[in-house]
């Protein structure tokens, strides 16, 4: 039993360096576009992508259904998944 306990923690000090480069692999300049000659951060992008992706979805929504249950719940997670899913697909 003793030898698969060092055998473990052998291992992990071979690999406890990787924790250090896994977390410093974040310190790099912020995403930003330039629009006009003003620089502006890619998340506000991703926001007004995914306030105008949700009213269009909204208006399928409404054009096929009333008004549905939950709508402020519903429309606040689709907002969510699209500014993520644009996030993830452009940057």
């Amino acid at each position: 039993m003793q030898t698969v306990k060092s055998r473990i923690v052998m291992q992990l000090k071979k690999t406890g360096w990787l924790t250090p480069v896994a977390l410093l692999t974040g310190c790099k300049l912020s995403p930003a576009i330039p629009v006009i000659g003003a620089y502006y951060p890619c998340w506000l992008f991703c926001i007004i992508a995914g306030v105008i992706l949700t009213l269009i979805t909204r208006r399928v929504i409404l054009r096929k259904y009333k008004m549905p249950a939950f709508a402020g719940v519903i429309y606040t997670a689709l907002f969510a998944l699209y500014s993520m899913l644009f996030w993830l697909v452009f940057f």
